[in-house]
């Protein structure tokens, strides 16, 4: 297992950062065995690592990460998925992380909607192929309500049902927003309310009434409140680093309601689920000192 260095610290502090689910007495272990090398020379020394070292470790016993289960039955399971985890795709090259459905390989669990990677919450997870194909058209007609928390940037100079329009580059994978429509462009409709009014930052509640890739972080970042934590679209001379130890996005898939029409999953539209964000706290506390 092979990986390049992307900040500065000691090598047990970058492999435990680096490796999922190893502990830090695996990574002793490995270190006193000598089963580390950096840049090529094998080393029992907890020595300094520079951003761009490279690190190569083998005969590493890894554990899978321990996903909170909100909810499961014998058709769903309902997670909270922590920053820092795909939901059913990785690159296939690295062994330092897992996906939700490798994770949840021992369910037969299939990912029937999506967060980003550093982006964490609420999904839904199918229990067989047959009820992942019902949530295909249940996502389709919108008889699932996604409801989001993020921390931005600055107070948004207004609120209320927003529409815009998104266009997705596909070699760079980002996208790009418009206020009036044009060509290859696909209309978004996002309903936010501010929940709390920082020094420099806000909290908003999100509802999309329509779900595009990238829609919350675009959006945002073309109105001039970008995601705090989202380098790709938040990046900024207005927009100061928060010092935080939470390296994800300050977003959050936070509730879960249902309106589903088919009669096997309609017992679902009794059932609500929420979270509180792992960063919402920590960012009340940073902005009140």
């Amino acid at each position: 297992m092979k990986f390049k260095a992307t900040q500065s610290s000691n090598l047990i502090k970058t492999i435990i950062h680096n490796i999922q689910g190893l502990s830090f007495s695996s990574a002793q272990k490995a270190m006193r065995l000598g089963n580390i090398k950096v840049n090529g020379k094998r080393t029992k020394q907890n020595i300094q690592i520079n951003i761009g070292d490279e690190i190569d470790i083998y005969e590493i016993k890894k554990s899978k990460p321990n996903i909170p289960i909100v909810y499961e039955d014998e058709n769903i399971i309902i997670i909270n998925k922590p920053a820092g985890i795909e939901c059913a795709t990785r690159d296939k090259s690295s062994e330092n992380t897992y996906s939700l459905e490798e994770i949840f390989e021992d369910k037969n669990a299939i990912v029937v909607h999506r967060l980003d990677r550093l982006t964490e919450g609420l999904v839904i997870l199918a229990r067989n192929k047959n009820i992942a194909k019902l949530f295909e058209e249940i996502f389709r007609t919108r008889q699932v309500q996604k409801k989001y928390l993020a921390g931005v940037y600055h107070i948004p100079q207004s609120e209320g049902v927003k529409t815009a329009y998104l266009l997705k580059n596909s070699k760079t994978a980002l996208v790009t927003i418009s206020d009036t429509p044009k060509e290859n462009y696909k209309e978004i409709i996002t309903e936010f309310y501010i929940q709390n009014k920082l020094k420099d930052y806000a909290i908003i509640d999100i509802t999309l009434h329509t779900g595009r890739t990238h829609q919350i972080r675009g959006y945002f970042a073309h109105i001039g409140n970008p995601i705090i934590g989202d380098d790709k679209y938040g990046r900024n001379s207005k927009n100061t680093p928060l010092k935080t130890s939470y390296k994800g996005y300050h977003l959050t898939a936070y509730k879960l309601a249902f309106n589903i029409k088919h009669k096997d999953l309609e017992y679902l539209n009794k059932l609500e689920f929420e979270i509180t964000p792992s960063w919402k706290q920590s960012l009340l506390e940073n902005t009140n000192n």
